[in-house]
Parts: C-alpha cells; sequence; structure tokens
C-alpha cells in the first residue's frame, strides 16, 4: 500500500485532480474483489462538497471533521490510515489536504507510524499564483518545496510565457521535483499519471 497526499492551496483543484488521479488508479490497479483505491479527505466546514462530488463518481470516501488532522498527519488521519489498511486493504490511499496543510509533516509522520511509502503531488493555481505567491509566500512554498511532484494546474487560464515563468518559480522552490502543466477539470494526460505514481 502506498500514500498519496495532494496538497495545494484552496480552489488549486485538487478535488479535480484527485477525481483524475483515482480514476487513473483504478483503470490501471483494478483486480476483482480487491479496492485500488481509498479516499480521506479533510473537511472544516460542516457540509463536504467534495466528497458529494467523489461519491456521485463512485468513489468510496472517509472524512475527516477534526479542524486541522490533515495538516499534520495528526492521531485521527494515521488510525483512519490504519483502519482502512485493516478494512480494505486498498493498493492505494489518496489523502486530500487542506490548503494550510504542511504535506511534508503528514509524510513523516505516515511513513514513521504507518510504515508506508508516501508520495507528495503539489498543485499550483496558474491563475491566481502571482496572487497567491505575493500574499501568501510561506504557505504557498511549503505545499510545494517537498512535493514529488507538482502540477501547475489551470494553465489555459494564463498565456504560455506565464506559465512557463510560474514553472521556473517553482522550480527555484523544489528543483527535484517532476513538474506538469494541467488542465485538471478538463483531463489530464495518463503519461502524467504514468510518471507521477
Amino acid at each position: 500500500m502506498k500514500v498519496i497526499v495532494l496538497a495545494g492551496f484552496l480552489g488549486s483543484g485538487k478535488t479535480s485532480v484527485l477525481l483524475k488521479l483515482a480514476k487513473y488508479i483504478v483503470k490501471r490497479d483494478g483486480e476483482e474483489g480487491r479496492t485500488s483505491v481509498a479516499i480521506i479527505e479533510n473537511e472544516i466546514g460542516e457540509v463536504g462538497v467534495d466528497d458529494k462530488i467523489l461519491r456521485s463518481q463512485g468513489l468510496a470516501v472517509r472524512e475527516l471533521f477534526a479542524g486541522c488532522a490533515c495538516c499534520t498527519g495528526g492521531a485521527d488521519l494515521l488510525s483512519d490510515i490504519n483502519t482502512i489498511k485493516k478494512e480494505m486493504d486498498p493498493k492505494w490511499i489518496i489523502v486530500e489536504s487542506t490548503g494550510v496543510a504542511y504535506p511534508l509533516l503528514i509524510k513523516e509522520n505516515v511513513q514513521s507510524y504507518i510504515g508506508v511509502d508516501v508520495i507528495i503531488i503539489g498543485l499550483a493555481d496558474a491563475q491566481r499564483w502571482r496572487r497567491l505567491k505575493n500574499a501568501m509566500a510561506h504557505l504557498i512554498e511549503s505545499q510545494l518545496e517537498h512535493a514529488d511532484s507538482v502540477l501547475l494546474n489551470k494553465v489555459d487560464l494564463v498565456d504560455e510565457d506565464t506559465a512557463e515563468i510560474i514553472l521556473s518559480e517553482i522550480e527555484q522552490i523544489n528543483p527535484a521535483a517532476k513538474l506538469y502543466k494541467t488542465i485538471a477539470n478538463k483531463t489530464v494526460d495518463d503519461s502524467v499519471w504514468e510518471s507521477v505514481v
């Protein structure tokens, strides 16, 4: 079993990416009688809008309503991962973290206490990149600096030169990450997922 942490600021397209990624994993790894993917999402509000979207696509979702449990990989998240591991034995668990999460803490805690590999996929919003980076540089950078891969999402909403400048800035934040341009609300090419997971 492996865990994928989706990190990115609110509105960056995590739920759209999650849908595309989960469908890809089910298509690629689906086995009769075994769950390929389980999803944990953190809900700070009272009503889980994202989980309704995910459930409407036939995906099972486990919600965390414990404030910011997905921010640090707290006890609730670790307990849920253990429960899912025992009850469902999926090949993959995807954790959709909040926009204020620290993905490295989640990764370290899951690896230390659960003993499974963790992949961090960071999302950056091309359309709002400049505004968010100027207003909350530390938070935006914390979402991307330890990611294994970064998806620059919503590239259809900026020109090619702007997208390349943003990719260059992301590369300065995290030179080791694999970088991809995506339009997750439309499609993400399977070649991206093949490289990421």
